[in-house]
């Protein structure tokens, strides 16, 4: 019986090689796949807000849903985001977060002073 021994020459080698390590530095996670995907954090440090004010515009600032389920993480394109905040011909976004008002309680009416024993109303001063 003949022998029918493959026997791969240099080239052959080198090629495999090279396909090996193109695979190895692919990542098929969804969430890596598009490099240039944020988390809800980062896109907050970015536009200047705060992480719930993220999550409560996600779907105008474009999110993307990874997984399904009420606990699917959500990412972020930054370009899309930006461009849902900036539609054309608007000026920029705030870069610093909007602080909230502060509400004050309306001034009470100071009630007339009660009189005092001995001095007539007329001398009072009311304040």
């Amino acid at each position: 019986m003949a022998s029918t021994e493959f026997r791969p020459d240099a080239d052959l080698i080198e090629a495999i090689a090279r396909r090996v390590a193109e695979l190895l530095h692919e990542d098929p996670r969804p969430d890596r796949q598009s490099a240039g995907l944020i988390d809800a954090a980062e896109l907050a440090r970015r536009l200047g807000m705060d992480r719930s004010w993220v999550y409560s515009h996600a779907a105008e600032l474009g999110a993307v849903r990874l997984g399904t389920g009420p606990n699917a993480r959500l990412r972020f394109d930054p370009e899309r985001a930006t461009r849902a905040l900036n539609p054309v011909g608007d000026p920029p976004a705030r870069t610093e977060p909007r602080r909230q008002a502060v509400r004050r309680r309306p001034r009470r009416r100071r009630a007339p002073l009660l009189p005092v024993k001995g001095v007539p109303a007329s001398e009072k001063e009311l304040v």
